[in-house]
């Protein structure tokens, strides 16, 4: 008897992956005080004038949990 796919994964979505570098351009991460640095003033990012848009961590991608008649 063949192993059939479990009906979840015969029935999913596959959507294309594409890594994004979600890094801050004028930032860099340190480890000691757990936050951003602003490579410009030394300060916390979070507390520029500008720190840039709130980007997801994971890039996720969003599929609408509700597609209705598939």
């Amino acid at each position: 008897m063949a192993n059939p796919q479990h009906v979840l994964l015969a029935k999913a979505r596959a959507y294309p992956h594409e890594p994004i570098d979600l890094r801050p351009a004028d930032a860099e991460y340190d480890l000691l005080a757990g936050a951003w640095i602003n490579r410009r003033s030394g300060g916390l990012l979070v507390e520029s004038a500008n720190p840039g848009p709130p980007r997801t961590k994971k890039a996720d991608v969003e599929t609408g949990e509700d597609q209705k008649g598939y």
